[in-house]
């Protein structure tokens, strides 16, 4: 194994007892145990292989940091090839912004936005009025369990007590429209990072009202709660986005 690899490895497996809560461990810069540089980080970058089977065909940056207004922002940048386009994905950049109320992810707004940086979808989480207001006009009512955006979804896992999800509810925001998901068969399983074999939390989420979609998700306790696999799984076709490594980001 690379040895910057097996360090940062390392320290991720020293660092997890005080970071279950990472996103909120990360914001306020409590840890004893980050790494060393002049400036504490701010947040953390994933890079995931995007894979049809065992053939990688494209790859994604997830990035999620805390600004200086009290706000938090994330990105993901998907990356695709020929074959992605073939089976329905595109490349595309997600934006979102949210709070924290406590240890809850509050989402505030997204947009998506298409390989040429053109706006696709964009949507505003009205919390007064519990509505969702989309760039193309359409308002829905929220429901009363969760709903989030994809983002936001992302550090809600970090976050999750992820046992004590089995049969909770989910109302995702997917770019001018909304899905709802029930988390199922919460299982222990192992999987490989980095050449190391970790334990991770394996859960399915099932959208509640067409049964051939739904998406199987690995968390892992000992690598910082990240969610280190997503597979996306519509009728009998499965997309895997599968974390090859993660860095921290820092303030400049």
């Amino acid at each position: 194994m690379n040895p910057a690899k097996n360090g940062m490895f390392q320290s991720a497996l020293y660092v997890k007892s005080t970071m279950c809560l990472i996103v909120l461990s990360i914001l306020t810069a409590v840890t004893l145990d980050q790494p060393q540089a002049e400036t504490q980080p701010i947040g953390i970058k994933v890079r995931f292989a995007v894979l049809y089977g065992d053939l990688k065909i494209g790859e994604s940056i997830r990035t999620v940091v805390n600004g200086n207004d009290g706000y938090t922002y994330a990105e993901h940048r998907v990356q695709v090839g020929g074959l992605l386009r073939l089976l329905g994905e595109e490349s595309y950049t997600q934006e979102s912004t949210f709070q924290f109320h406590g240890t809850e992810v509050v989402p505030i707004q997204f947009k998506v936005m298409d390989e040429s940086k053109n706006e696709v979808a964009n949507g505003q989480f009205n919390w007064d009025d519990r509505t969702v207001v989309f760039g193309n006009g359409t308002t829905i009512d929220m429901p009363e369990h969760r709903i989030l955006d994809w983002e936001s979804w992302y550090v809600t896992m970090i976050n999750s007590q992820t046992r004590d999800l089995e049969s909770q509810r989910v109302t995702v925001v997917e770019n001018n429209r909304v899905r709802t998901y029930e988390y199922q068969d919460v299982q222990p399983e192992q999987i490989d990072f980095q050449g190391e074999t970790v334990d991770t939390i394996r859960i399915k989420l099932q959208d509640v009202n067409d049964g051939r979609r739904s998406y199987d998700v690995w968390i892992s306790p000992q690598v910082l709660n990240l969610p280190l696999r997503i597979d996306k799984i519509k009728k009998s076709q499965r997309i895997s986005f599968v974390a090859r490594s993660f860095d921290w980001v820092y303030s400049k």
